[in-house]
């Protein structure tokens, strides 16, 4: 019994972490593709002046909307996947 439940605990975890690692890389990119990669050319100060907003409404959105749900679908497919490994022996 016990064996059961550090499968589904430790499964549970993996996926959350991996959900919030997934979560942060989507909000990585999305700030790549729409801040950095736009402005490569500018000089510091006005590449600074210039993504000013978007730094802090793509963080935002990382930080409070992916990283969450990643650990929200993450914990939830561990704990399926969890649940499959114990039912199998």
């Amino acid at each position: 019994m016990l064996k059961k439940i550090a499968i589904v605990i430790s499964s549970m975890l993996l996926g959350i972490f991996g959900g919030a690692a997934v979560g942060w890389l989507i909000g990585r990119a999305v700030f790549f593709f729409a801040a950095e990669l736009p402005n490569r050319n500018l000089p510091p100060e006005q590449y600074s002046a210039a993504t000013c907003g978007l730094n802090l409404s793509i963080g935002m959105l990382t930080f409070f909307v992916l990283i969450p749900a990643g650990v929200v679908l993450g914990s939830a497919f561990g704990f399926g996947f969890g649940m499959k490994q114990t039912h199998e022996e």
